[in-house]
């Protein structure tokens, strides 16, 4: 995992049950290589696992980034397993030894992408290479109408200088490079009446209590219920049942 920077857990075993990471790769690849990419959940997975845990008495998961970083985390690779989890590549580390015959590595973001994708790793199908900035506003403007078409769930678009040697010259501000921006998408909200407060008993015995919505549409998802995390989160936002909320997303 990426941990602090610095320092991650080992998750290799767990990501070994992930289908779509390959465990092998042809032989011309590089004989050292790391690929960096993000394990995420479907919507309609993150909509059956909570639904599992809620007829287990489990407490639910807040949103599928969170249910995929706690799956992944697993200490039984078997419950991992179990879990519809994906994966997309979006970067090569580093290679040693370039391959038979000391093949150079491609000189860009773009082609190193579908370099990746020849050796077996899956790649989003929605990158696009661009070559003006107003071109790359025009896909965030077109992915912020249609986010909610995505399989999954996505808070905005990451643009990145495709050269690798011009990511070199621009360099990096502590832990964040210069060559590449984070372009957020605007937080969908709507609000609502608070039914009640339900609580979930855990298996070790830890109480977790809920929300339980008047149901509301948002982003094209309907919502029913929300964690409240714990009695303290509940005083600190002095939360009542009748309240009218707001929900985001």
């Amino acid at each position: 995992t990426r941990g602090d920077g610095y320092r991650g857990e080992d998750i290799t075993q767990n990501l070994r049950t992930i289908k779509s990471i390959p465990l092998t790769v042809p032989k011309d690849a590089p004989r050292k290589f790391e690929v960096r990419g993000e394990v995420y959940l479907s919507r309609s997975g993150f909509e059956k696992l909570n639904k599992e845990r809620a007829e287990e008495g489990q407490p639910l998961f807040a949103n599928p980034r969170n249910a995929a970083a706690g799956s992944v985390r697993q200490l039984d690779p078997r419950v991992t397993a179990k879990r519809p989890l994906d994966i997309y590549i979006y970067s090569l580390g580093y290679a040693e030894g370039e391959g038979v015959g000391e093949r150079e590595m491609p000189p860009t973001h773009w082609e190193t992408m579908e370099y990746l994708k020849s050796l077996g790793f899956k790649i989003s199908p929605y990158n696009a290479h661009v070559s003006a900035i107003s071109d790359a506003d025009k896909y965030y403007q077109r992915w912020e109408e249609e986010r909610e078409n995505l399989e999954f769930e996505a808070d905005g678009i990451v643009i990145k200088v495709n050269s690798f040697e011009l990511q070199r010259v621009l360099g990096t501000v502590g832990h964040d490079p210069r060559w590449a921006t984070a372009y957020k998408f605007p937080a969908i909200q709507a609000t609502t009446r608070l039914l009640d407060i339900g609580i979930n008993v855990g298996r070790t015995g830890s109480l977790n209590p809920y929300a339980i919505l008047e149901p509301v549409s948002v982003g094209g998802v309907t919502i029913k219920r929300a964690a409240l995390h714990n009695e303290e989160d509940i005083r600190r936002k002095d939360i009542r049942i009748g309240d009218t909320v707001v929900v985001q997303r």
